[in-house]
């Protein structure tokens, strides 16, 4: 607590005034950070008309949330977090599950999906998931993973 202290440039005591203990202040910390990232999940909407931007949208969210967030995404998914600290995974990956659900069932009302909705919602949540992520833009894809991402979404998921 100490060295938060430090860093933030405040007395230890305005610290534990706070956050009477470090997991309080993990907990707390990671809660909004999460809730800031489940605001901009929930406002999102895509800006282009066609099912490819659309998906390359989705799949330029997904990467942006983790490049800009891969530190409370990193915690949250690592394991071994208090299960009220893996309540807040939960809450954020329904509302990721949510969006792509949105936006695919909005894709299938246009007749452009070339396998069902529910199958494309279940793809689309495996490769844009935040486990995912990591192992993507970390292994030999690694900028290219986005590119790849969407490109594997539209290849498998719309009409030709």
């Amino acid at each position: 607590m100490t060295e938060v202290a430090r860093r933030a440039r405040v007395s230890a005591r305005t610290v534990y005034l706070h956050a009477p203990s470090k997991e309080r202040l993990v907990r707390e910390t990671l809660r909004r950070r999460a809730d800031g990232i489940i605001r901009r999940v929930e406002r999102w909407q895509p800006r282009g008309d066609t099912p490819e931007g659309i998906l390359n949208e989705l799949v330029a969210l997904h990467e942006r949330t983790y490049r800009t967030e891969s530190a409370t995404l990193e915690t949250l998914t690592s394991g071994g977090v208090p299960r009220d600290v893996a309540e807040i995974l939960r809450q954020l990956d329904d509302v990721r599950l949510a969006l792509i659900t949105r936006t695919l069932d909005g894709l299938a009302r246009r007749r452009v999906l070339r396998i069902r909705a529910s199958e494309g919602i279940a793809l689309a949540h495996a490769l844009l998931a935040y486990p995912t992520w990591r192992t993507a833009l970390t292994g030999p894809a690694g900028r290219r993973a986005p590119r790849l991402v969407a490109a594997a979404l539209r290849s498998s998921l719309l009409e030709r």
